[in-house]
């Protein structure tokens, strides 16, 4: 279910910013909050239905697919763009929610 809601925030974004110079920034923001509330909820440690949800739908959100297709399908530049930035926003995501777990832990 959450796999899907998150499968349903990608295609929204896809049809508010249809072209993919359009699509870098929000690309970017979704990967990075996704990371972020994925390595939190894994961090903590709890197992409930809500966390295996909140973990669908970061996976749906920060889906490697679309990125591989937006990589391919875009001129020079912006697939470069893609390339680099949507692994740094993902690791920088998955850094804060770790460190914010932890915080919240002590």
């Amino acid at each position: 279910m959450g796999g899907t809601a998150g499968a349903l925030v990608r295609y929204a974004m896809a049809t508010t910013w249809p072209k993919p110079q359009d699509m870098l920034i929000p690309t970017l923001i979704a990967v990075g909050v996704a990371f972020f509330f994925a390595a939190y909820v894994l961090a903590t440690g709890l197992r409930t239905s809500l966390h295996y949800l909140i973990l669908g739908l970061c996976g749906g959100v920060a889906s490697l697919s679309a990125w591989a297709v937006l990589t391919i399908s875009t001129p020079m530049r912006l697939s470069l763009a893609f390339l680099t930035l949507t692994p740094v926003a993902a690791v920088t995501g998955l850094l804060c929610g770790l460190v914010v777990a932890r915080a919240v832990a002590r």
